[in-house]
């Protein structure tokens, strides 16, 4: 997967169009006569950050400075978000998935939304199906982990602060688990989502050990077992006694007595509760008119009449008249009120009665059944029965959860067992390419600045895998971290090939000012003959010694004070 070429459309009008080729790709300021003019902020790296804004960045860093977020390029924020809009296409090509384009637009000011989103011309319904749509052209997949932006950084390195993190590329944001679903993810490891589920599955079973040890502190699932035989039976013996039958005469009358009377209070505390209800919503109805009568200001009530009266003679009635066929009204209201008031207390003061005698009622019936010996035989073995069937639930809850757990565990080692060969099965392959990128990374390295390094990999306390560089010699200067960089991406496109994995095979650097000559003259030989793509953005005097003809024939996009990207 390699880029074809980048488009800055204005309306119908195309302001830019960059086409790439194989191998190397230099974005450089123009040579001048004098050398005075600055090659800074012309708009090298922001051809770098709109083609990651065709792969998925909110595009933020094109106008805003990454240090100082406060601190933007007024002119090129107004020029992106003003009309006509601004569209910037990526146009990519791929022997195996074909040619694709990906087309943005930015947000229009006062407008929502997050500007037009088209992939081969159809537009997307939002941001995140169209980075899906891409990750899918890129990679082949639409997996959750690792997303296409945490992918990007690897291959749009768009600022030297990347630049010198060769693994680390997440910045402050990356985490353990997400380096490693990445770094996994690009050497070929594509079940990713395993480690997610291993991870999850370990903490589970941590849990549920804890808690079945917990279950099984005070008895052991076959002493329940046998208790619950043990109580079932001596329950079953319970339930066949006359005393729990109920086949006592006289305590099966009283009790279907008790019955009647507690079914007879509840349809009474029923009719109590509805009518309760009716006073309480009466009572509030005339505290309300009286409230709404009271607040009048009658003495200004009868100004404004009066005044009114001046202006219209048809007025039929004084004011003596209105107030009383006011007060009249409202009289009547409340007496009608009051007298459903007065009705509806009766009511709930014979309902009280009523209760109170079926109280005593049940009192006597109880207390006189207490007297008698039968009562206290049946009372003491449903008490027995009562307890026996509380401790039988008890133990039937605690022998469900012992099975639960155990099953859960059982569940969580079985699928944990599937994992962990999964896992392994991949460890054997990941060490097999990371072997093989390493031949070209190693040699690269000793080419550019005659030090040998390895990437490697291991396993950290909690299970993770963690990827790592090292070298044989002294600590890295901040010349070689961008060396070591430039020479892990381009080894890891030749890796790509080897290993026939169709990812992009194109990478964009920026910052490369602090590689020493020799070695920045290396990197540019070796990256013009390599199958893939170097987007390389640099400063002209930063490339001493390098051939004029060199850069001229690699140079796909020369930018100047008085012409810069956006041409402003």
């Amino acid at each position: 997967m390699q880029l074809v070429s980048l488009t800055i459309k204005r309306g119908n009008q195309v302001m830019r169009e960059i086409m790439f080729k194989d191998g190397l790709n230099l974005i450089l300021d123009k040579p001048t006569v004098s050398g005075k003019q600055s090659g800074n902020n012309v708009g090298k790296t922001t051809v770098l950050r709109l083609i990651d804004f065709c792969i998925g960045s909110d595009g933020n860093e094109i106008w805003q400075d990454s240090e100082f977020k406060g601190s933007i390029n007024q002119d090129v924020f107004d020029l992106l978000h003003g009309t006509p809009a601004v569209f910037i296409s990526l146009k990519i090509s791929d022997k195996v998935r074909g040619s694709h384009s990906f087309c943005r637009s930015f947000k229009l000011k006062g407008r929502k939304g997050t500007g037009l989103l088209l992939i081969d011309d159809v537009p997307q319904d939002s941001i995140t199906t169209y980075r899906d749509e891409v990750k899918n052209i890129l990679f082949g997949t639409k997996s959750n982990k690792p997303s296409l932006r945490q992918l990007a950084p690897k291959f749009v390195r768009s600022s030297s602060a990347v630049m010198g993190k060769t693994l680390k590329f997440l910045g402050s944001f990356g985490s353990e688990v997400d380096y490693e679903a990445v770094h996994l993810f690009l050497f070929g490891f594509f079940n990713v989502g395993v480690l997610e589920e291993r991870a999850a599955l370990t903490d589970k079973r941590i849990v549920v050990a804890r808690d079945l040890l917990g279950a099984t502190r005070q008895r052991k699932e076959g002493e329940i077992e046998q208790l619950l035989l043990h109580l079932r039976r001596e329950i079953e013996e319970a339930q066949a006694t006359i005393q729990v039958r109920g086949e006592v005469p006289e305590i099966a009358a009283a009790a279907n007595s008790v019955s009647e009377i507690r079914a007879q209070a509840s349809e009474v505390g029923s009719t109590l509760g509805r009518v309760e209800g009716e006073i309480a919503s009466i009572s509030l109805a005339i505290a309300s008119l009286k409230h709404d009568y009271d607040n009048i200001d009658y003495v200004a009530v009868k100004s404004i009449y009066s005044e009114a009266g001046k202006y219209h003679e048809k007025l039929q009635h004084d004011w003596e008249d209105l107030s009383n066929f006011v007060a009249n009204l409202r009289g009547r209201k409340e007496r009608f009120l009051q007298q459903q008031l007065d009705e509806l207390n009766e009511k709930a003061a014979s309902a009280h009665q009523a209760l109170a005698r079926l109280q005593v009622q049940e009192e006597s019936l109880v207390a006189a059944l207490r007297q008698t010996r039968a009562f206290e035989v049946a009372l003491e073995a449903r008490a027995d029965l009562y307890e026996k069937l509380k401790q039988v639930g008890g133990l039937e809850e605690s022998l469900n959860a012992i099975q639960s757990l155990r099953a859960s565990l059982e569940d969580a080692d079985s699928k944990l067992d599937a994992t962990r060969t999964t896992v392994e099965d991949g460890k054997a392959q990941l060490t097999q390419r990371v072997s093989l990128f390493n031949e070209f990374f190693s040699s690269l390295s000793k080419e550019l600045y005659g030090e040998q390094y390895l990437l490697t990999f291991d396993e950290s306390k909690n299970g993770s895998i963690i990827f790592s560089l090292t070298s044989v010699g002294a600590n890295v200067g901040a010349g070689k971290k961008v060396s070591q960089t430039a020479a892990f991406d381009i080894a890891y496109i030749k890796f790509l090939r080897a290993a026939a994995i169709n990812f992009p095979t194109f990478v964009c650097h920026d910052g490369v000012e602090a590689i020493h000559g020799n070695q920045l003259s290396e990197l540019l030989t070796t990256a013009n003959g390599l199958d893939g793509q170097l987007v390389l953005a640099a400063i002209r005097d930063k490339l001493p010694g390098i051939n004029e003809t060199f850069l001229e024939e690699n140079t796909i996009l020369e930018l100047s004070q008085d012409d810069k990207l956006f041409r402003l």
